[in-house]
Parts: structure tokens; C-alpha cells; sequence
């Protein structure tokens, strides 16, 4: 059982990934149960969604319950902390050096590299599939991203989890 809670701006993917996690842990056999929160739904704005994997009766994760906080903008990560429970993990999207309770990675500036800053949510996602006790696996990810019909959009999100696992395993290892 896990609960994850995703945050952003409006434009990053955030719900892109609440759908992937939840597919991806569904074709597992999992329960899952997802939200999404939107504030003005204007590109730019503020959004969270909230992912429980297992026996849940609500979608909604409440405050100190959330093992794992995905931040794809620094400035949410705040906005949003209060969900984690106190050994809950922080991955964020920051070119910021690590801290001792936030673990980051540019995935910005990664998903730049490869021409296409939409990307950056792939990347964070391949970077949280190696923390510990993440609950979907990078080849999960892998083989998820691989149902995609669209050839050229599955190759480019393809390298861009590729890249975000490297990522992760540099530093977890």
C-alpha cells in the first residue's frame, strides 16, 4: 500500500503521470484510486492529484499520510509538504543540490537536452521509480510507457525515463 501525492503547475504532466501511475499499477492487479486537484485551470496554476495503491475507501491523501511527495515545480513542493508523512520521501524538479530531506534532479534541464521541456515529468518519474519502496518499478514504467501507439511520442518518453532512472541510481546507489 502506498500513497503518493504529485504536484505542479498546470502544463507539467501532472495529470499525464496521475493516469500513468494508476494504469500502470491497475494492469498489476493492484486497487487503485486517484484525484486531481486544479486550481484555475489556466496553464501555469497550481495542481496536485493524490494516487493511493492498495485497500483505500477515499482518494484524497490527508495531511502526514503521503509516503512519497513527486514535486515537479520547487515552488510547489512547499505548497504540498504537508501531506508527507515524517518519513516520507521528497523527489523534486530542481537544479538545486540535494538537502537532507529533499532529493532532486533536473529534470527540466534533462528534458531540455532532449529537446522537449514537456518531458520533465517522464524524467522525475524515472527518477522515483529507483528510491526505495517506490511502488512501480522502472521497467513497470518502462513497459507502460511502451503501450503508447505513437511511435515517435514512445521513443521520446522512452529516453526520457531512460535518463531519469540513471539518474536515481547515481544517487541510490
Amino acid at each position: 500500500m502506498s500513497q503518493i501525492v504529485l504536484c505542479g503547475r498546470g502544463g507539467q504532466g501532472i495529470v499525464f503521470l496521475t493516469r500513468l501511475i494508476g494504469d500502470i499499477a491497475t494492469s498489476q492487479g493492484l486497487s487503485v484510486i486517484s484525484a486531481e486537484t486544479h486550481g484555475m485551470a489556466v496553464r501555469g496554476g497550481s495542481i496536485n492529484s493524490c494516487v493511493k495503491i492498495g485497500d483505500y475507501n477515499s482518494s484524497l491523501v490527508r495531511w502526514g499520510k503521503a509516503d512519497f511527495l513527486i514535486s515537479l515545480d520547487e515552488n510547489e513542493t512547499g505548497n504540498n509538504i504537508h501531506f508527507l508523512k515524517p518519513d516520507g520521501m521528497i523527489m523534486e524538479n530542481s537544479p538545486a543540490q540535494r538537502d537532507s530531506k529533499i532529493i532532486r534532479i533536473d529534470a527540466t534541464g534533462i528534458a531540455r537536452e532532449l529537446g522537449a521541456v514537456q518531458l520533465e515529468n517522464v524524467v522525475t518519474l524515472g527518477f522515483a521509480s529507483t528510491a526505495p519502496g517506490f511502488p512501480l518499478s522502472s521497467e513497470e514504467i518502462y513497459n507502460g510507457l511502451m503501450l503508447n501507439e505513437r511511435e515517435n511520442i514512445r521513443q521520446m518518453n522512452i529516453k526520457a525515463l531512460e535518463l531519469g532512472i540513471l539518474a536515481g541510481r547515481s544517487i541510490n546507489s
